[in-house]
């Protein structure tokens, strides 16, 4: 073929100008393949939120304006709007006229993790009615007012790291004093609030005020408050309750030794140093939750617990693992006799946990009472009303703020009241120190938390807050509350370390 012939024969993509034409298409093709494979993935939720991790969650600090779940959109809406009415913060003001406040926890609970969409939704819940009620009352004085911020800390060291990034870039803008709420009693919480209050290098320099935080390790932490019972304060106020029980003879401790867990450690620790020792039994039933194969552990136990002839057990665990304890009870070969299982506070969250009909089922047929020291309850105002002075009681009450802004939710579980307390007590510290300082900072507020005692005492909807050197409520009201075979929860009495819990007319 001659070269003209090939020339007219050629494909149209092949001759001059397509060649050229199509060459630079394929190119351009290329170059947006590259750019789509090789740019950066958008890891943005919103402002202040990004995905972070694996699994991601989204991790961060929002005003209210970003809801972490649907979960959480009603009450973040409600934050947003009180948020609003504060406006800019003003830079050029030499005291600003709101500070905020960081109520820092894993807002996406898993499976396996001791708290639930509920406690976490009921724990925003109460931290917005005490911003409401310090902005929109005189109740708590009126200056500064209080901005409340909302951060997930997610589950990973990586997600911690990057809420606290996200905190440390807002402290100046928005006028951050002190971080609340914090989570569990974990190794983990406690590397996370060090970096907090720590001042100097990589620390934030802002005051920490746990909400249901009770480990007593954790008092080793600088510049934390927890306005819960610790841990051997709420074992105490068990064994000063059973101590007097005629049905408390023989007592059983079933722990879980899981490392990282200082909540169930020290529990244990605690109830076995406060309870006579000749009224327990002499061997301790461990089981480890970090390991597989807890509910089976428990069930090959029954016979060993029956040979022990415990009247009670007192359960040192996480309330996810009561389900898988209670479960066997019913069937264990010594129902004949009755058994009480006693627990700390995290038991609370058994009514909202997989497998409560289970619990509900042995409450019914296997002869078991279950009672638990809780953190706080609403039945505990009418049992000791000396113990609970004070607005705070009332924001709760059938005309309070919570009733009117969350009508179908319960108080059952105390993390609403626990959340409010948190924040109560942060406020109370910020607004003590602006008395005599004007323009407040996180490292005033970690100073003025000292003062928080006898008259200056916070006055939670829990109970009196009487913060001791260690950051710890003294003789902090401690309700033993009841799970019913119905379900329902009851008060049955309030104790305390020392079995009387401390009273508006010991503060003077």
């Amino acid at each position: 073929m001659s070269p003209g012939a090939w020339v007219r024969h050629r494909p149209l993509w092949a001759r001059w100008p397509w060649n050229a034409v199509s060459g630079a298409v394929l190119l351009a093709l290329v170059a947006g393949v590259l750019v789509w494979t090789l740019r950066p993935e958008d890891t943005s939720c919103a402002p202040g939120v990004r995905r972070v991790g694996t699994p991601a969650q989204c991790v961060g600090v929002t005003d209210g304006s970003y809801a972490f779940s649907e979960n959480l959109r009603p009450v973040s809406g409600l934050i947003h709007e009180q948020n609003k009415k504060l406006g800019s913060s003003g830079g050029k003001q030499s005291v600003p006229r709101f500070v905020s406040i960081v109520y820092l926890m894993p807002m996406l609970p898993g499976a396996g993790d001791t708290n639930t969409p509920d406690s976490v939704r009921h724990e925003i819940q109460g931290a917005y009615v005490a911003q409401y009620e310090a902005n929109n009352s005189n109740k708590y004085g009126n200056a500064p007012k209080i901005k409340l911020l909302l951060a997930n800390s997610g589950i990973s060291p990586e997600q911690r790291a990057a809420a606290l990034d996200r905190i440390r870039e807002r402290i100046r803008p928005d006028h951050i004093v002190a971080v609340a709420g914090l989570g569990t009693s974990t190794d983990a919480t406690e590397k996370m609030i060090r970096t907090i209050t720590r001042n100097g290098g990589d620390g934030l320099r802002l005051a920490a005020t746990g909400s249901v935080l009770t480990a007593d390790t954790l008092s080793r932490v600088k510049g934390l408050v927890r306005v819960a019972p610790t841990n051997s304060d709420e074992a105490a106020a068990a064994a000063a309750y059973l101590r007097d029980k005629p049905y408390a003879r023989r007592v059983l401790v079933v722990q879980d030794s899981r490392p990282d867990d200082q909540y169930t450690r020290t529990l244990s620790q605690g109830f076995l140093r406060a309870f006579p020792r000749d009224r327990l039994v002499d061997h301790i039933e461990e089981y480890d939750s970090s390991h597989e194969g807890v509910a089976t552990a428990f069930k090959t136990r029954m016979a060993t617990l029956c040979a022990a002839k415990p009247d009670v057990v007192y359960f040192a665990g996480r309330g996810i693992d009561l389900p898988r304890f209670l479960a066997p009870l019913k069937d264990r070969p010594c129902t004949d006799r009755e058994l009480v299982v006693f627990s700390g506070d995290d038991a609370s969250q058994s009514a909202q946990a997989k497998g409560f009909e289970e619990i509900k089922e042995t409450l019914r047929s296997g002869k078991v009472r279950l009672l638990y020291t809780g953190l706080a309850h609403q039945g505990a105002w009418k049992k000791r009303e000396n113990a609970y002075p004070g607005w705070a009681v009332q924001s709760f009450g059938e005309k309070g703020r919570y009733r009117s802004a969350f009508p179908e939710e319960t108080l059952n579980d105390g993390q609403a009241i626990m959340g409010h307390d948190a924040v109560l007590t942060a406020l109370s510290g910020v607004r003590l120190a602006s008395e005599s300082s004007g323009r407040v900072t996180g490292s005033q507020a970690i100073q003025i938390w000292k003062s928080l005692h006898g008259v200056e005492s916070v006055k939670g909807a829990s109970g009196l807050i009487s913060l001791s050197n260690a950051g710890s409520p003294d003789r902090k009201a401690v309700p033993i509350i009841e799970i019913e075979p119905d379900g329902t929860v009851r008060t049955v009495d309030v104790s305390a370390r020392s079995g009387a819990p401390l009273t508006e007319s010991d503060l003077s």
